[in-house]
This record gives C-alpha cells, sequence and structure tokens, in this order.
C-alpha cells in the first residue's frame, strides 16, 4: 500500500501543469510617458538639493520619506507651481502628494 501510494505521490509531484496568474483589474500602474499624458497630473522633479512641483493642489501637504520609511520633511504647498529647496542630506527620497509618489534623488 505504501508503494503505491508512493507512486501515486511522484507521478503527482513530477507532472507539470502551467499555471497563469490573471487579474480581471486593468493595470494600475502607468508608465513615464502615460503619466505626461494625464492632464493636470502632479509633476514632482528634483535638482540638487532643490525639488519642483508642478500641478499640485493648494493647501496639499508635501511629505518627503528616506527610503527607509522616515518622514524627514514636510512643506504646505501654497501655490500650484513652485519650487522649493531642502535642507536634507545628499540621497535617494520618496516624495508623497495625496495619492501621488515618487523618488527622487538629492545630489
Amino acid at each position: 500500500m505504501k508503494l503505491l501510494q508512493t507512486i501515486i505521490l511522484t507521478i503527482a509531484c513530477l507532472a507539470s501543469y502551467p499555471v497563469f496568474a490573471q487579474s480581471d483589474k486593468p493595470a494600475e500602474r502607468a508608465s513615464a510617458t502615460q503619466r505626461q499624458e494625464i492632464p493636470n497630473a502632479i509633476e514632482i522633479t528634483a535638482s540638487g538639493n532643490r525639488i519642483k512641483i508642478a500641478n499640485a493642489p493648494v493647501d496639499s501637504i508635501v511629505e518627503i520619506y528616506s527610503v527607509v520609511g522616515i518622514k524627514v520633511e514636510e512643506i504646505k504647498i501654497k501655490q500650484p507651481t513652485a519650487e522649493y529647496t531642502l535642507r536634507i542630506a545628499k540621497g535617494y527620497y520618496i516624495v508623497r502628494i495625496n495619492d501621488t509618489v515618487r523618488k527622487i534623488a538629492i545630489r
């Protein structure tokens, strides 16, 4: 009996069935080119120790996090397009404005 169970288990393990994951939801991630095509999408760019934000809602909050998830700076937006000087160390950071999240490099 054990021999028969072993043979059946071996055959079941050796039989390969392809498994494909599918989702009925459309892809939620947008590529860089798709993001630019969305009208009034928030744009976040960094150059040196400055960050430029465009098309942001007035009175929203810019949250800047280190790559380990520690909030290092918070800025209240007073105009839709503006440039801010950051007083943080060089490195990579995550910037969040409402539902928009981007990775930036401070050099």
